[in-house]
Order: structure tokens, then sequence, then C-alpha cells
């Protein structure tokens, strides 16, 4: 079996490459379908998140390699931080393009396609089943 780290890290890496290439091919259908600007919604939510799972990672693994209080005043912080801007970024879209919200929200969304798209490879991967 390989070194379970080893996996854990290239998924890490790779899943904000998968969210990505999940929201451009809806990006692509979403132009098709309905217009440009649709479609570049559907990508810039993808955009933002990969790169706020980016900036998740990174953050827990700084906090992890402090002390227990100390991570968790830092920890808190950052996600504080993180939920603003998160809302910044909502709010401005929902003020100024109120009909492209959805749009971006199926893009911001594609990173639950792809954590479960690598829940069900993860569990493909597992010999037994343990009680």
């Amino acid at each position: 079996m390989p070194n379970t780290d080893a996996l854990e890290e290239r998924i890490l890496k790779r899943i904000p490459w998968e969210v990505l290439a999940i929201s451009f091919l809806l990006a692509v259908s979403a132009f098709l379908i309905f217009d440009i600007n649709t479609g570049l919604f559907v990508l810039g939510g993808g955009l933002f998140s990969a790169l706020n799972f980016v900036w998740l990672r990174l953050a827990l693994s700084k906090a992890l390699l402090r002390g227990k209080k100390q991570a968790l005043k830092t920890s808190g912080l950052v996600f504080a931080l993180r939920l603003i801007l998160i809302l910044i970024i909502f709010f401005i879209i929902i003020f100024l393009f109120s009909k492209k919200i959805i749009a971006f929200a199926v893009g911001f969304s594609s990173i639950i396609v792809v954590l479960l798209i690598e829940a069900v490879a993860a569990m493909s991967r597992l010999k037994t089943w343990k009680n």
C-alpha cells in the first residue's frame, strides 16, 4: 500500500485543479446555454473556491505547527477573515450582478462535486471494510 501521507498530499494538491476543471466545464456549458457573462461567473466562482481551498489548507498547515493555544487564536482569526471575505464577495455580486449570483454559486459549489469524487475514489482504494 502506498504511503498514506504522500497519497493525502497528492490529493490535497490535486483538489484545486479539479475544482478549476469542473468549473471550466460548467462555465463552457453555461456559456453555450445562456451567455458569456454567466459562463464567466461560473468560472469565477470556481476560481474563488479553488483559491479559498488553497488558503484554508495553508492556514491549517501553519496553525498545526504552532502550539495549541496559539493555533486556536490564529485559526479563529483566519477563519473569521475568510468568512468575511466570502460574504463580501457574495454581497458585491448580489448588489452589482444580482441575476448572476446563482452562476457564481454554481462555480463556487463545484468543490462539493470534487470532494464527492475524491471520497468515492478513496473508498474504492480500501481493500477491506472495517466495522
